[in-house]
């Protein structure tokens, strides 16, 4: 697995592997609103899934994407994810928000391998594709445009980290204004 996004996964494995299924389904200040554990997990899965999809199409077709990249790609590429941050206040999109999966809850071993695995087919996907279209933007991202390999994987390291605050959060007991809550 790439470099960054294997530091990625083992940051995750470190935070969630002792942990079990009953504590990966709490929410913060009991807020159903804010994601459990689990639920920020299963977003990630979502998202390379999403990610899995559009690679597989593009390699399906035999050839990169032909969307051009905008200036408002480029500008908020070099905001956001080249300044290693991720966009503040957005929603996420329905395609990955958590609870389509079905999942029973899960220990913070299991989700740990879920996530490495879903890991590892997207980084597949990725060398397969920079194997047939070279480093050229090869697959869209909605919001960023047409990207290249270490461009996906670059968006996924800054959306994990992203999220890794959230969970460090989420198990220390607090809420996301910071305030320290009750799990009990």
């Amino acid at each position: 697995m790439n470099s960054a996004l294997a530091s990625i996964q083992k940051s995750y494995a470190e935070m969630l592997g002792s942990l079990d299924a009953a504590r990966m389904q709490l929410h913060p200040a009991g807020d159903l609103e804010q994601w459990s554990a689990q639920q920020l997990v299963e977003h990630l899965v979502l998202s390379y899934r999403s990610t899995d999809e559009v690679l597989e199409e593009r390699l399906r077709k035999g050839r990169p994407t032909q969307a051009p990249i905008t200036r408002e790609h480029e500008i908020r590429w070099n905001r956001y994810i080249g300044a290693g941050k991720f966009p503040p206040g957005g929603r996420a999109p329905e395609r990955v928000t958590p609870g389509q999966l079905g999942l029973s809850a899960l220990s913070g071993a299991e989700l740990a391998s879920l996530l490495r695995k879903e890991l590892e087919t997207m980084d597949g996907l990725l060398d397969r594709c920079c194997e047939k279209f070279g480093p050229q933007p090869m697959a869209s991202h909605f919001a960023f445009g047409p990207l290249g390999a270490d461009q996906w994987r670059e968006f996924h390291v800054v959306h994990a980290r992203h999220h890794l605050a959230q969970l460090t959060r989420i198990l220390a007991g607090e809420d996301f204004s910071g305030k320290t809550v009750s799990t009990t």
